[in-house]
């Protein structure tokens, strides 16, 4: 985990008011003669390390992760770890001392006497929670074939003679807890994922040009002259063929088994209204020029099934029967290289449905949903495989884009309009989410749930929804993203995220920060008229300024000077500066001397950081004025981009 570089000093005044204020708030003081503090249960800590994906595959096949909890100085929380070596990794980091104070006591688990096994597959398991143990009491396996659903993993003990056996059974070595401080944990960083997106981006390019020529496969059968059906000219078709539909309407409903392209012609294909009009259950099949209505209005399936397996442990089943087995205009179940495009389809339920269905390509797709969002479904729902999703117009429903388990998929320059959300991530990591507009969602225009890492959220176009761009997980980069008019701009629930280079313009708030771990770097941002620039919920000080460099933030001012940044902290959470851009008192107010005073003890006493945001070196112009010109211009009725 990485932190803003930014010291908190550089906020203070008076060092000599700082201390005198330090001993009187009380709970908030350290007291460096106190008893080490206990350890309490995982449960109770501000936890970071592990998905919900891992710790859910993980109770699910009855594996065992091994935690760290941490007690700081200057911190009212206990930070978990689901990782030994995310722990590692968060203590060596440069500037922790600076936002949580020193480590208290650091405790680990202790699998001295839980019987710790390697299953075949390197699976760790336990016979029952482990105990703690002071980390600097305990030994530790590195390198043994011990893993859990993300990954190898460090197993602690409080027993040396049980480490060496656990080492001697799974492979490893020994170490104790100094050398293992000294042991590099390469932790996937904001910062790379920020260099992936190019990566990314060429990787869906490379995705959809491999498909492109099932586009010119040859005819081998036409719908009228061959073959009286669209399915009666599949069944017909050799594999690698295509099946011309010329113009019309075709009232039926058809299964692809076999690697063929369906092209219509400004074909209609119209199903019984009772089921999904279009399955595909092979590989490498093509669908284009299709208009596809009387889809079902089955959203979901409402049988449950509980047994099976998704082929990657498990725990989610039910959901892929559930969410996975509504109607669609078209689903594809384990049909790799599917591709859609220059297709519509009006449906009551789901658009198209794409279940471990690795490498589709749904592209120039317009689907309409219902116009309330509850009596429909997904746009485009994809599980258990990624896919690239693009260019397409996605109306109403629930979700235009819904992704469960899709890691690494690709949803790029879409249009979403009113439906809840635009696009919504659910235990999905290591996705790019770019470029998309969305327009008039009720809840949100893009949401991330279910703590996922590594996604990136860059270029979109999100205005008059909810919410513009809500967050979660860990490690994310969110970037050069227009949010205009929504009642809450960006919430940056993740942590250990990168935001820069986005336009909050004329929201309600322009940022809420609800994250309790304040870990996440926010730099180069533009903050203009928006009702409040930034909210914070209950944690320690967030500094939102990197390398000498903050954020442009309308309203903030210094006497003098011509730098690039004010020589003024700005807080938007401060009660006087946050309104400096609604009212010129408020510039008066915030130049008086006790004013001053105490907007440099609340920088620099842990007492009065709860709730607070300071950006160090204000800029003194917007850093992005392309986009913040984009974020002024006003849309067209019906929520196309002017």
């Amino acid at each position: 985990m990485w932190l803003e570089d930014a010291t908190v000093e550089d906020w203070a005044v008076a060092t000599a008011v700082v201390v005198v204020v330090s001993l009187a708030v009380g709970s908030f003081a350290v007291d460096v003669s106190a008893a080490t503090p206990d350890p309490v249960p995982f449960e109770d800590t501000v936890e970071l390390g592990a998905s919900m994906e891992t710790e859910q595959a993980a109770a699910h096949r009855d594996l065992s992760i091994p935690k760290a909890e941490i007690f700081y100085s200057q911190y009212r929380f206990v930070v978990g770890y689901a990782g030994v070596g995310q722990a590692v990794a968060a203590l060596n980091e440069p500037g922790r001392e600076q936002q949580f104070g020193y480590p208290l006591a650091v405790y680990v688990s202790d699998y001295s006497e839980v019987t710790p096994t390697c299953r075949d597959d390197g699976s760790l398991t336990a016979s029952r929670r482990p105990d703690w143990v002071a980390a600097q009491d305990a030994t530790f396996v590195v390198g043994s074939d011990a893993r859990i659903p993300s990954g190898p993993v460090v197993v602690p003990f409080a027993s040396p003679d049980s480490a060496a056996a656990f080492a001697d059974r799974c492979g490893g070595e020994t170490v104790d807890w100094a050398t293992l401080r000294e042991r590099d944990f390469e932790l996937l960083r904001a910062t790379d994922v920020r260099e992936r997106v190019d990566d990314r981006r060429a990787l869906a390019d490379r995705r959809v040009e491999a498909l492109a020529p099932t586009l010119d496969r040859p005819v081998s059968v036409v719908v009228g002259r061959d073959a009286p059906t669209i399915q009666a000219a599949v069944d017909a078709a050799p594999p690698n063929t295509t099946v011309l539909v010329p113009a019309g309407t075709y009232r039926e409903e058809v299964r692809i088994a076999k690697p063929v392209t369906v092209r219509g012609q400004n074909a209609s294909l119209v199903g019984s209204g009772n089921g999904t009009v279009v399955r595909v259950t092979a590989d490498r099949v093509t669908l284009t020029g299709l208009a596809i209505s009387g889809v079902g209005n089955a959203t979901l399936n409402r049988t449950t099934r509980t047994e099976g397996t998704d082929g990657t442990g498990g725990w989610d089943t039910k959901i892929l029967h559930s969410y996975g087995g509504g109607d669609a205009g078209v689903a594809a179940v384990n049909a790799s290289s599917l591709l859609v495009a220059d297709v519509t389809v009006e449906t009551p339920a789901n658009g198209i449905l794409l279940r471990r269905s690795e490498g589709t390509v749904v592209r120039d797709v317009t689907v309409n949903g219902t116009a309330e969002w509850r009596d429909g479904f997904m746009g485009v729902i994809a599980m258990n495989a990624p896919v690239v999703v693009q260019d397409s117009t996605l109306r109403g429903g629930r979700d235009g884009v819904y992704l469960h388990r899709a890691h690494g998929t690709v949803v790029r320059n879409n249009t979403f309009l009113s439906g809840r959300f635009g696009t919504h991530l659910m235990y999905t990591s290591d996705t790019l989410v770019a470029d998309n507009r969305a327009r008039g969602q009720l809840y949100s225009g893009i949401v991330v749930m279910t703590e996922p890492t590594g996604n990136a959220v860059v270029g979109n176009d999100v205005r008059h929804s909810g919410s513009g761009i809500a967050t979660a997980g860990s490690r994310s980069y969110v970037a050069e993203n227009v949010v205009v008019g929504t009642r809450r701009g960006i919430t940056t629930n993740a942590v250990q995220s990168l935001y820069e280079h986005n336009v909050l313009y004329d929201n309600e708030v322009g940022v809420v920060a609800e994250n309790v771990i304040p870990s996440n770097r926010v730099v180069g941002n533009d903050f203009v008229a928006n009702d409040r620039h930034a909210t914070a919920g209950t944690g320690p000080l967030r500094i939102y300024t990197h390398d000498g460099r903050g954020n442009y933030w309308a309203g903030a001012y210094d006497m003098a000077g011509t730098a690039a940044t004010l020589d003024r902290a700005y807080s938007p959470t401060d009660a006087v500066d946050r309104r400096l851009h609604r009212t010129d008192a408020a510039v008066t107010l915030s130049a008086a001397p006790s004013v001053r005073g105490v907007r440099a003890l609340r920088g620099t006493t842990p007492g009065f950081r709860k709730a607070s945001i300071v950006d160090l070196a204000p800029l003194r112009d917007p850093a992005n004025p392309g986009l913040l010109a984009s974020a002024r211009n006003e849309t067209e009725p019906g929520g196309a981009p002017a």
